[in-house]
Formats: C-alpha cells, structure tokens, sequence
C-alpha cells in the first residue's frame, strides 16, 4: 500500500503546472483513508492482544496561519482484528479472537518546509483515542417503558494518545490539494511498559477555501 501512495503521488506531481499557491490565511478541509500497522500491547497482568493491520477513513479541518504553518484537527477511525491471550480466573490460558473499533481525535501542528504548492512537511500532534473491544464485560442492563430491552457494555478504554509524521503536498489548483504522510502514533493505554505503538500512513484529499 506504501508503494501505491508514492506512486500517486509522484504522477499527481509530474503534471501540476509549477506555479505557487498562497496558503496563507486560507482555511482547508480533506478526506483521509488511514492505514494502521500491526501492534502488540501487553498488559500489567501479562494479556498480550495482537493488532492485526487496517485501513480506516478520517476527515480534517484546519487553518494556515502562514504559507508554512497549519493548525488543524483531525478524526480517524479505524477497526482492526485482534487477537487476545488471557489467563482466565480459575488460570486456564485463553485465546480470543475479535475486531475493535478505535477512534482518535487529534490537534495537529504541521510545518511545510517551502511557500510553494509542491513542498514537503512535518506533523506533530496530540488528543485523545477510544478504543472498543466489541467484547461484553459481563454486567447485563435492562430497561423499557412500552417495552422491555436489554444491553451490555463492552471493555472499552479511553487514553491519550500522540502522533508525528513526515509527508509530501502539492496543490494541485488554486482550491484543491493532495498530501500523504508515513508517521508513528501512540496510544498511553496504561497496560505496561508496551504501549499501543504503531506505524500510520495516511493519504488525503483535501479544498482550501
């Protein structure tokens, strides 16, 4: 999938009239397609959940400050497989095989390095993620008024979480723009010393108005 996304964007690249844009001042919004690496975590109480990989979706909305500077948010989500190995309470090992749903919202700061529409740019960002396990915690609820309806909560987490990416933009037009960026993201879940590390590539398509 790497390979595609350079590939993209180097023929974008080779036929974009070489002019410049004025990014300054300007607000801009895209669409994302989120690749997620494989990640393993291993708990406080030795569980290990093996992360298989996944291309999500995601949507951004920022400004430019200047022709280098942008602040924007950032939502993404993501819901790779997993597999989960447990002890369970009477210390027979168990496996668990399941798919999660992981959501983040983060606020980025990128650096483009040159004023003009080609220009390459480096990502530093922060938030927070909440992770679903799709699995039931055990506590069953019921309620109803007209009628009767039962659910359960899941093992869910909520956590801080970080980013930083390097990337390559070309504007393509006076309002639109592409970019695509291979970075890192951690996830603090607070389960040991093995954190939620994993290797994130992202492609976007985006206007500037």
């Amino acid at each position: 999938m790497k390979l595609k996304i350079v590939t993209f964007l180097l023929i974008s690249i080779l036929a974009i009239n070489a002019h410049g844009k004025n990014r300054a001042g300007t607000w801009e919004a895209t669409l994302m397609a989120k690749h997620r690496g494989e990640d393993t975590v291993v708990s406080k109480k030795d569980t290990k959940t093996e992360f298989n990989e996944n291309t999500g979706w995601g949507f951004s909305f920022g400004y430019n400050m200047d022709n280098h500077w942008n602040f924007a948010w950032e939502f993404a989500h993501n819901n790779p497989t997993y597999k989960a190995q447990y002890t369970d309470s009477d210390g027979d090992p168990q496996t668990l095989s399941h798919r999660s749903n992981i959501y983040t919202n983060n606020l980025n700061v990128t650096f483009h390095l040159l004023e003009g529409n080609i220009t390459p740019y480096v990502v530093l960002g922060g938030g927070f993620a909440y992770t679903d396990s799709n699995v039931s915690d055990g506590q069953i609820y019921c309620s109803g008024y007209y009628y009767w309806y039962c659910y359960s909560n899941s093992f869910d987490s909520t956590d801080w979480t970080y980013n930083a990416a390097l990337g390559l933009r070309a504007d393509v037009s006076k309002n639109v723009f592409i970019r695509g960026s291979y970075g890192y993201q951690k996830i603090d879940m607070g389960s040991g010393s093995n954190k939620s590390d994993s290797n994130i590539t992202r492609f976007e398509a985006g206007l500037r108005f």
